[in-house]
């Protein structure tokens, strides 16, 4: 009978908990925000945001400058057709050759950081795959560049301009499938707004624009499509190296990112890019062209050189720039600050150049309206990040 009897107290069996690992890599996250599931992306950092696109802002608008004022002094209205596309490999070096101006700065800011906090040993399979990808956009940046000039120099500068802003309906498309990008509302706003300011500045003027005998439709059209879709792989890629590779490093400590990863990227990247467009330039017989330029340039040797530096280290600061959002926000911020530039480009050219009549007409003043709008809707989306962050 006792042993039918039920104990008063009765144990609660233990409990067993399963463990599933996740892999914060693979998570989707807002690319708008820099913070992830380990904790080592700081908060939208405001200065460096604001810096950032000063450079983008300065260093295009120089570079595009000069560029105009380029090929206005060599008297592109002289050329023939079969050298219409002198120059495109040397305006794609340019574009990449100042990396050597980065490299100072590169190791005081590696230094400074590595005092701060030691750094962190990778295995030789990390620096494998970042210098494959490096060579990647070693390619894509000559490529970009190439292409955009060859646009330019094919087809009516209105034309290249509609084509080439196709690339902001590319860079949501590949920041989803490569970068896991998700948008939001405020965001297609400011790609909108983005894509209206490039459009609208259709009415701007270039240098070296295409006489009607040197029109070439159908080839200018598509180098301005795919120079647009480089750009668009372009940002996705250096939003890559950062996410998957750069702060890979620093997932599994406390070790926060620097800035002289923006650095890194541009030089070693650049390095590969240069010696593409170097040996283009030099399969294509520009070499030779570049003395005849020299020496028939309006305003001197001394004009002409400093043209060619000016935009070297134009070009630096614009990469500076663009790679420094991508650090601080995203590859999308970083295009659209890089389009919504195009409207103050436009109205510079009309103050210091007199091309084809050019002047500030009702385009250009609504596409300078869209592209604050554009800039206002993004920095709306950051503020309410940083703000519901806090909480």
């Amino acid at each position: 009978m006792a042993q039918n009897q039920q104990p008063i107290f009765q144990t609660k069996p233990p409990e067993h908990f399963v463990q599933i690992p996740i892999n914060p890599i693979n998570i989707e996250r807002d690319s708008t925000t820099l913070i992830n599931q380990t904790g080592n992306r700081k908060p939208n950092h405001w200065p460096t945001i604001i810096i950032s696109i000063i450079f983008v802002i300065v260093g295009q608008s120089i570079a595009r400058l000069l560029e105009n004022f380029y090929y206005d002094q060599i008297n592109r209205s002289g050329y023939d057709e079969n050298r219409q596309n002198d120059g495109v490999w040397t305006q794609s070096l340019l574009q990449s050759v100042g990396f050597p101006l980065l490299i100072l700065p590169f190791i005081i800011l590696t230094k400074k950081h590595n005092r701060q906090q030691p750094p962190i040993t990778s295995d030789q399979s990390h620096y494998k795959s970042l210098a494959v990808i490096y060579i990647c956009i070693g390619i894509l940046i000559p490529a970009q560049g190439r292409l955009s000039a060859m646009g330019r120099l094919e087809i009516p500068f209105d034309r290249f301009t509609l084509i080439y802003t196709t690339q902001l309906i590319f860079t949501p498309i590949f920041g989803r499938l490569f970068n896991k990008t998700k948008f939001n509302r405020w965001m297609v706003i400011s790609l909108i707004l983005a894509i209206v300011t490039g459009a609208l500045t259709l009415s701007s003027a270039f240098g070296g624009e295409p006489d009607e005998a040197e029109i070439n439709y159908g080839r200018g059209s598509w180098a301005a499509l795919f120079s647009g879709i480089c750009f668009s792989l372009l940002l996705c890629n250096f939003q890559n190296v950062l996410d998957n590779y750069i702060y890979k490093r620093t997932e599994s400590t406390t070790r926060k990112p620097s800035f002289a990863s923006v650095f890194e990227i541009i030089i070693f990247s650049s390095i590969a890019a240069s010696i593409i467009s170097a040996v283009g330039l030099l399969i294509a017989g520009e070499q030779h062209e570049l003395r005849r330029e020299m020496n028939g340039f309006s305003k001197g040797k001394g004009s002409y050189v400093m043209t060619m530096v000016g935009q070297a280290v134009s070009w630096q600061v614009y990469w500076v720039g663009i790679v420094g959002l991508v650090f601080s926000v995203s590859n999308v911020l970083s295009h659209v600050i890089s389009v919504i530039t195009w409207p103050i480009v436009s109205v510079l050219v009309v103050i210091f150049f007199n091309f084809m009549d050019d002047e500030l007409d009702v385009f250009k003043g609504v596409a300078l309206i869209t592209a604050a709008l554009s800039a206002a809707a993004y920095f709306f989306r950051l503020h309410k990040e940083n703000r519901d962050s806090t909480f």
